[in-house]
């Protein structure tokens, strides 16, 4: 499952993929729970705007087999508490519907 991500300052990112060994997304607001805020990347961020994003069609697919579990079971990807989609995005709560979240999950769907 290729997991993507907005979150520049997320010790996890690199180069917009997650590099976590697993990921979860919480329930109640389909936030990533393995987001990890790295203040060397955000002073960086601050500093000189989002340099760690690159053009998708510039960056290699890199999937890999992560362990994805999913609290959200209102989310039509949710089977038993796995995320049965193909990829999910994780973005920040300026990109998100979803209020005073800061790493939100952009695949979940309302089931």
């Amino acid at each position: 499952m290729e997991i993507r991500c907005r979150k520049g300052d997320c010790t996890h990112n690199t180069g917009s993929s997650c590099r976590a060994k697993s990921v979860n997304i919480c329930k109640d607001t389909a936030e990533c729970e393995t987001f990890k805020k790295d203040d060397i990347k955000e002073k960086i961020i601050i500093e000189n705007g989002n340099i760690f994003e690159v053009a998708d069609e510039l960056k290699a697919i890199n999937t890999r087999n992560v362990p994805l579990t999913c609290d959200a079971t209102d989310c039509l990807f949710n089977k038993k508490e796995n995320c049965i989609a193909n990829g999910i995005v994780v973005v920040d709560d300026e990109e998100s519907d979803n209020e005073g979240c800061s790493a939100c999950c952009a695949t979940f769907c309302e089931d």
